[in-house]
């Protein structure tokens, strides 16, 4: 059977070869009922555009690329990933990921060779590379277009992400609703602007209900497993332990549920623990934990959609959508009983 043609693509769809060689270049100007007929014709004849001549038209790679810290259990990057990818598949375009390894220090020289080989039209960068300069400079210094995903300092380029803030300071109030003052926080997000926002949420939930910010309550540093399992000890051995704990991840509350068992606190009568991101641990702990759900694919995708459309193809009118978190209440909290 022969393969389908642009021409057998506009029959069927009933437009002109050259609305869907719009739609196939994501140019303005189509109407979205428009693209969708030309979408679901593609689909329906199984037609696959020539990519290399694509490519050789408009002097495109049509790759976006995404550069993400390489480390085990890394939900959120591949989270990010799976939104991402939905994106590039609606845009026409390939997906690149480069996962850059902990250990390996040559950061810039990693990207610099990914962007001469591969050529992207774009980058996605994922916290915390998104403020590094050992990634950063050699982005800058080609020029390729670039979004950043929840940066510190955004530094010029476009940067998205969610109200991580408002999502913390939800959380906390949360825990403040059930009777407790002696609230303590485990930030393992030292150096992110995700910390940052999550200590200001926890921090803003206790001062506008009259409760003193206790430092002894505070931990806060970069992310190292015996540094967050001496902060849980920490807090859980004062003469006066907090009745309730904001993990700012989950993978900190789930360490957190191992130390306060080995401590003989029980969950959430003697302590309560709220996490952030509903990885997909969170469910399977014992009891459920409560926690703020990020929508990290939607992130991926608003990423991809707003590099692709505002920066490769300058569609300046172009307006990401807001993405908020949702706090989703489970088992690991309740009311003060000690």
């Amino acid at each position: 059977m022969p393969k389908a043609t642009i021409s057998d693509v506009a029959s069927a769809a009933g437009v002109s070869r050259k609305t869907v060689s719009r739609v196939l270049n994501n140019e303005a100007g189509v109407k979205p009922e428009t693209q969708q007929r030309v979408i679901a014709a593609m689909e329906q004849l199984g037609y696959a555009p020539n990519m290399s001549a694509r490519r050789l038209r408009s002097q495109q790679s049509y790759q976006v690329g995404l550069l993400f810290r390489d480390f085990p259990g890394n939900f959120y990057s591949s989270m990010m990933i799976s939104g991402a990818i939905k994106a590039c598949d609606e845009l026409g375009y390939d997906l690149l990921i480069r996962p850059l390894k902990i250990e390996n220090e040559n950061w810039a020289n990693v990207v610099q060779y990914m962007l001469q080989r591969s050529n992207p039209d774009g980058l996605i960068v994922v916290p915390p590379l998104c403020d590094d300069d050992k990634v950063l400079i050699p982005i800058l210094a080609s020029e390729t277009p670039m979004v950043k995903v929840a940066a510190i300092n955004p530094g010029g380029s476009e940067n998205i992400h969610c109200d991580e803030l408002s999502a913390a300071r939800n959380a906390v109030q949360h825990l403040i609703s059930l009777g407790h003052t002696r609230i303590g926080i485990i930030n393992c997000l030292k150096s992110h602007a995700a910390g940052e926002w999550r200590q200001q949420g926890y921090q803003q939930a206790l001062a506008q209900a009259g409760i003193f910010v206790e430092p002894e309550l505070q931990q806060y540093h970069v992310y190292q497993p015996d540094i967050m399992e001496q902060s849980a000890r920490r807090l859980l051995g004062l003469a006066e332990p907090p009745t309730a704990i904001f993990a700012t991840s989950d993978t900190t509350a789930a360490l957190l549920y191992r130390v306060a068992s080995q401590l003989q606190f029980r969950i959430p009568y003697d302590l309560s623990i709220v996490g952030f991101d509903d990885e997909p641990l969170s469910s399977n702990l014992w009891p459920p934990l409560t926690t703020v759900r990020q929508p990290v694919p939607a992130l991926g995708k608003a990423a991809v959609s707003l590099l692709v459309k505002r920066l490769i193809q300058g569609r300046s009118d172009y307006q990401p959508e807001q993405l908020s978190c949702e706090l989703i209440i489970r088992h690991s909290t309740g009311p003060v009983v000690r």
